[in-house]
């Protein structure tokens, strides 16, 4: 059993094509705003633009996977070694594109917490084993000599704001977290002893995902999806008052009592956001390198097979990426 939560409201744009809008569940696994430019596409009618009738879907990052091999949903944003784990088990989802190559993350400690090497014997938390922040967590522990789940336990401790909690309250030691639990983090004196955007390889990042067989079966839904995500990107970008209410909105923020917090998550992903959402298969490799850590099949996996960029590269060489992203 999936449990899920339809989120957002749909303004009307007209449509680029006179036919009968084509309906699409998108399951979103998180609510960040690293999927804005999604949000974005589902609150002014981008998806309508291009064709599309949408259902955005909150589901977590491991029940995504199995709803899209349901057909619960039919394309995701979801965390990108989830995908790429779930790949190499056969499931036959394929990434499309990733509006980012960097993750905004920071690893936050409590105050009394001044270096890494006061995390040994410690216990720290991620949102759920095979994520992204799990992958990135034990990425900063080996980067800052810790060997995880030896010198430092890694446990599942739930959402952000759960594991917030949790930190605050010492009952674990560590958290990956991105705006704009940050700004809260420096105004309670947590400190921040690793920063992802400075210290971390590319990565793939704010993920659009489907099955295979989908993508073979509906290449119009597919481009209209990825139209909708260029162009959500670009509005994103020009946008800013509009954009932040839009995040505050599907976050599930307070505004404006929490207008400093969204300020800086919006100038944190903004300027890590690609108009042009081409996945870097570096970002790829370096995933199956962590992977390949408990994952064998992943030390000898090819980048280039979790991947399907066809429909990018089409929107791109036919113009499209240059007419929306001015």
């Amino acid at each position: 059993l999936i449990t899920v939560m339809f989120i957002g409201v749909t303004m009307s744009l007209p449509s680029e094509c006179e036919a009968e809008s084509k309906r699409v569940a998108l399951g979103i696994s998180a609510l960040s705003a690293v999927y804005a430019p999604l949000f974005i596409a589902k609150d002014v009618g981008l998806f309508e633009k291009y064709g599309l009738d949408v259902d955005v879907i909150l589901i977590s990052a491991g029940p995504i996977v199995h709803g899209i091999l349901a057909g619960d949903v039919k394309a995701a944003g979801a965390g990108a070694s989830r995908i790429v784990a779930s790949n190499l088990e056969g499931s036959g989802i394929l990434m499309l594109a990733a509006t980012n190559d960097r993750m905004p993350y920071m690893l936050i400690v409590p105050p009394e917490i001044k270096n890494p090497s006061q995390l040994k014997g410690k216990t720290v938390g991620v949102a759920e084993y095979g994520g992204l922040d799990d992958t990135a967590m034990r990425y900063a522990l080996l980067q800052m000599g810790l060997t995880p789940d030896k010198d430092v336990t890694v446990i599942q401790a739930g959402g952000k704001g759960t594991r917030f909690s949790a930190l605050q309250q010492r009952a674990i030691a560590a958290i990956v977290i991105d705006p704009p639990y940050t700004l809260q983090a420096k105004q309670l004196g947590l400190n921040f002893l690793f920063d992802f955007l400075k210290s971390s390889p590319k990565t793939v990042y704010g993920t659009l995902a489907a099955k295979d067989s989908y993508i073979k079966q509906n290449p119009e839904i597919i481009q209209g999806l990825l139209k909708s995500l260029v162009s959500g990107v670009q509005y994103y970008k020009t946008h800013k008052p509009e954009s932040i209410k839009i995040m505050a909105k599907y976050m599930r923020v307070d505004l404006p009592a929490k207008a400093a917090e969204m300020e800086e998550t919006y100038n944190v992903f903004v300027n890590t956001a690609k108009c042009r959402p081409y996945i870097d298969t570096e970002g790829v490799q370096n995933l199956l390198n962590e992977l390949g850590r408990k994952i064998p099949k992943a030390r000898t996996a090819s980048p280039q097979s979790f991947v399907d960029m066809r429909f990018i590269k089409e929107l791109d060489e036919s113009g499209f990426i240059d007419s929306v992203c001015q």
